[in-house]
């Protein structure tokens, strides 16, 4: 049988999966207050269950995908799904918040187990031409997850025909992995590389605890007010990630496993992508600030919150959707994609900070922000994986998913950093103002870089 008859079927179930990890991060946020209700819970217990689940998957994402290079990548991913569900059905059920935030750990283990095997699949599964349709696709997971997340979240905790409350946003996650287990189960191969190596784990440890030290502090900074100490953690965590690249480095010349190849790492076209990639996921920055302007300004509930994000959600729907259809370089659609972020959120902070609520202009300018979000997702995965070969793909994919991560926590962190510190001094209109602004001048560094980049490619 052609290994590749069944590669779109596969694509299907291969998103679906993925679907569940952004999707996650989107409708539990929705849960929380209900969450902070049924166990009493403190804003600290919040927070992690929250937080614990982007450190999992940031800090393990990596290892997911050489996993998936060294064990087969149909293996890997099906893992995942059953660790994702599992661990569903643990939240789902948790007697108490401790248990929540371990089960949620587990949870971030196997969303970080998904995401790398699709990227490197598509990289392995369709030639050329098809790679940015497929791409296509599984970029536009990440749009649907901020609609669904926010909507089924405000739908599911609003159920009056069920005594469950918070736990179905954990068990609508059961249904979509039982069918991506079967589907992938008759729809994909095990491709992985031909050359069976051993795990790196001195560099998988190295790896984890670097991220971990370097996150974390970024995640919990504002809680301890900056101290000293959290600068410490950062800087520590940084000279530990260059002793794991010396590591990596030294393994390879001696002929050791190695989890993520050094010349990766020496790659300047491939190192400038991950940096745009980190950039452009500073707009996770409005996911923060946007529904608790909504909801504790204009005391909005949830479902409404959810509604007000739609325009933003449906645009980075459509974006990905978009781009095989345009026909010009991908050079000039990564300038068009950072030129509507721009103008989409440098819009958005002129009419809230003057008008203060709302508006159709507002949703206008949200929707073009996130057809900017939708357009250079796709274009940056594809231009970003087809600078490496087949045989590192999981690796690559693994490095883009932590700068999506770290990206995501960085901006949101800083985002909504300055929103929280000048409510008091200008309200809530010009603080969330202020603080899409910020989006907008952090896509300026992603466009600087970009022509960085076309002159390694001319060269």
């Amino acid at each position: 049988m052609n290994i590749y008859s069944k590669r779109w079927q596969a694509l299907g179930y291969l998103t679906a999966g993925a679907f569940l990890s952004p999707l996650d991060y989107f409708i539990v946020n929705m849960a929380l207050p209900s969450i902070k209700k049924a166990f009493n819970a403190s804003d600290h217990q919040l927070q992690m269950v929250v937080a614990i689940y982007g450190l999992t998957y940031a800090a393990l994402v990596v290892c997911g995908g050489r996993l998936g290079d060294l064990y087969g990548r149909k293996n890997i991913f099906i893992l995942g799904l059953y660790l994702f569900l599992c661990s569903s059905l643990a939240c789902a059920f948790s007697p108490d918040i401790t248990f929540l935030i371990i089960a949620r750990l587990f949870q971030g283990v196997g969303a970080s187990f998904l995401a790398p095997q699709v990227l490197a699949s598509i990289r392995v599964l369709f030639n050329s031409s098809e790679q940015p349709k497929a791409v296509s696709i599984f970029s536009s997971v990440f749009g649907l997850a901020s609609v669904a997340g926010q909507l089924l979240g405000g739908f599911l905790l609003n159920l009056h025909w069920t005594q469950l409350s918070w736990e179905m946003v954990f068990l609508v996650n059961v249904p979509v992995t039982l069918l991506c287990i079967i589907g992938i189960h008759f729809t994909m191969d095990n491709n992985r590389e031909e050359k069976k190596q051993k795990i790196d784990f001195t560099g998988a440890l190295l790896l984890i605890i670097s991220l971990l030290m370097f996150i974390c502090p970024i995640i919990f900074g504002r809680k301890y007010h900056w101290e000293w100490r959290i600068f410490a953690v950062m800087i520590a965590g940084v000279l530990l990630l260059a002793l794991f690249y010396r590591y990596e480095v030294y393994s390879m010349a001696k002929n050791r496993p190695v989890l993520i190849d050094p010349t990766l790492l020496q790659h300047q076209p491939f190192v400038l992508c991950l940096f745009i990639i980190f950039f452009y996921n500073f707009t996770s920055g409005l996911f923060i600030c946007y529904p608790y302007y909504l909801q504790q300004f204009l005391h909005q509930n949830p479902v409404e919150t959810g509604l007000a994000i739609i325009p933003y959600g449906i645009a980075f729907f459509l974006g990905p959707l978009l781009v095989p259809r345009i026909k010009i370089s991908a050079d000039t659609m990564i300038y068009v994609g950072l030129g509507l972020l721009i103008t989409g959120f440098s819009l958005t902070s002129l009419f809230v900070g003057f008008q203060e609520k709302p508006s159709i202009a507002t949703d206008i300018s949200l929707f073009l922000a996130g057809l900017g979000h939708g357009i250079i997702m796709p274009v940056m995965m594809r231009k970003t994986i087809a600078l490496i070969s087949k045989e590192k793909a999981g690796q690559a994919s693994g490095l883009i998913s932590i700068s999506i991560q770290i990206g995501s926590v960085t901006g949101g962190t800083i985002i909504g950093t300055v929103f929280f510190s000048t409510i008091a001094f200008v309200g809530f209109p010009k603080a969330f103002a202020l603080a899409v602004l910020i989006i907008a001048a952090v896509q300026m560094i992603g466009i600087t870089i970009n022509k960085r980049l076309q002159s390694y490619v001319k060269k």
